[in-house]
């Protein structure tokens, strides 16, 4: 659809074989014209903005965490409801086997840091992050129940390079 207007766009308006009659149906004519011209064509730029969505922290991130001392990879999963309130799950090697917990965000809070609580098959705790301005990425910090979230937790893109 998008090249069958590309086409009828660069046909000028004065060479465009169009036979108006006189009085109303002429007046129709050229109201169906201007309304074409200033809707239809201009309907694949409204579709393109529409297209993307507005930045957030759901998403897929691949990072490191600190376990056990050592930093290791980690993905994390995000969602967001409907009160932007953040859910997901995470996954990181430990020993060579694979440890699975989940997220859920403690609070209400709105913008770019937030915190959750994690719980896996070691426990529970906090995890304090704070997304990048696109939330492309974060940064964090973790710890086990009733301490002070003190040890690393990121992510980011999983086509980037994990640094």
């Amino acid at each position: 659809m998008n090249a069958a207007l590309t086409h009828l766009s660069t046909i000028p308006l004065a060479s465009a074989p169009v036979h108006l009659g006189k009085g109303k149906r002429g007046m129709l004519a050229r109201v169906i014209g201007i309304w074409f011209a200033t809707t239809v064509l201009a309907l694949p730029t409204a579709e393109a903005s529409a297209a993307k969505p507005a930045a957030g922290p759901a998403g897929h991130y691949c990072g490191k965490l600190l376990s056990a001392g050592s930093l290791v990879d980690v993905e994390t999963s995000l969602q967001v409801d409907t009160q932007s309130h953040i859910a997901g799950t995470y996954r990181f090697q430990d020993d060579g086997n694979t440890t699975i917990g989940a997220l859920s965000e403690i609070g209400t809070a709105h913008g770019r840091k937030r915190t959750l609580r994690w719980f896996d098959k070691y426990g529970m705790g906090s995890l304090t992050i704070r997304f990048d301005a696109e939330y492309d990425r974060f940064e964090g910090l973790w710890g086990p129940q009733d301490a002070v979230p003190s040890f690393t937790w990121n992510g980011g893109d999983c086509h980037a390079p994990i640094s």
